[in-house]
């Protein structure tokens, strides 16, 4: 495997954390809050939309990262 392509991919990936990061962190001036749960709108069809998504035989599902 080429070493700068891994290199490149690790240093993009790293960058997106970190940028993750700074906005989760209340010291940092680019913090945007955080909220927990779920946020939607409460309509029916984003009701709807949410539980496909919690649902492991819909295509939408998406399994909970490991923690």
């Amino acid at each position: 495997m080429p070493s700068g392509k891994s290199s490149s991919t690790t240093a993009a990936e790293k960058a997106v954390h970190v940028n993750k990061w700074n906005q989760c962190n209340q010291n940092h001036p680019t913090y945007g809050g955080h909220q927990t749960g779920y946020q939607g709108k409460g309509t029916k069809a984003d009701l709807d939309h949410h539980s496909r998504q919690l649902n492991p035989n819909n295509s939408l599902y998406r399994a909970p990262k490991p923690k």
